[in-house]
């Protein structure tokens, strides 16, 4: 079992970066997105919401230019999603790395994404590229705006057609 702390040194170890730069840079991030009181505490006490975070600060570390996130908030409740989608939204403003997303949830997308891949059901194929037009940074308040609630229909409505509902 590993702490917190050493959770989101994991990258940097696997790197071979020295412990103590790995230290300092574990620190910095977890100060920065408030997670520095509980560095030397393990992840099974924290709460759904924490533990994510703690994963993806893991994830980043690695220093990876291309990230692949699988349904990262998907369970979550409603509230840690809104505060996590806003927190992964900061968290990306200060990454110089490709985030392919991958989501169920729609409005997610749009607020998440600069472009949206709509696949198709078994075997998944492309069956939409759409640009999001809004801009950064990112607001829930956006996804009130008429484009994206158009946005949003439209993309229900070929999800709906493609599940024949």
């Amino acid at each position: 079992w590993r702490t917190v702390e050493e959770n989101v040194m994991l990258g940097l170890d696997v790197r071979h970066v020295p412990h103590k730069r790995a230290l300092e840079q574990a620190h910095e991030l977890l100060k920065r997105f408030g997670l520095a009181e509980f560095a030397r505490t393990y992840p099974a006490t924290l709460s759904g919401g924490m533990r994510q975070r703690v994963a993806l600060l893991r994830t980043v570390l690695f220093n990876a230019s291309f990230l692949l996130l699988d349904e990262p908030l998907g369970a979550l409740d409603a509230l840690t999603r809104m505060s996590l989608q806003m927190w992964l939204l900061d968290l990306w403003q200060s990454l110089h790395a490709s985030v392919l997303f991958i989501t169920h949830d729609v409005r997610e997308a749009i607020l998440l994404s600069d472009r949206i891949y709509v696949l198709s059901a078994r075997p998944a194929q492309i069956l939409r590229v759409v640009e999001v037009d809004l801009p950064r940074p990112r607001l829930q308040e956006h996804l009130a705006w008429e484009h994206s609630v158009k946005l949003e229909q439209e993309l229900v409505t070929l999800l709906m057609k493609e599940q024949h509902l």
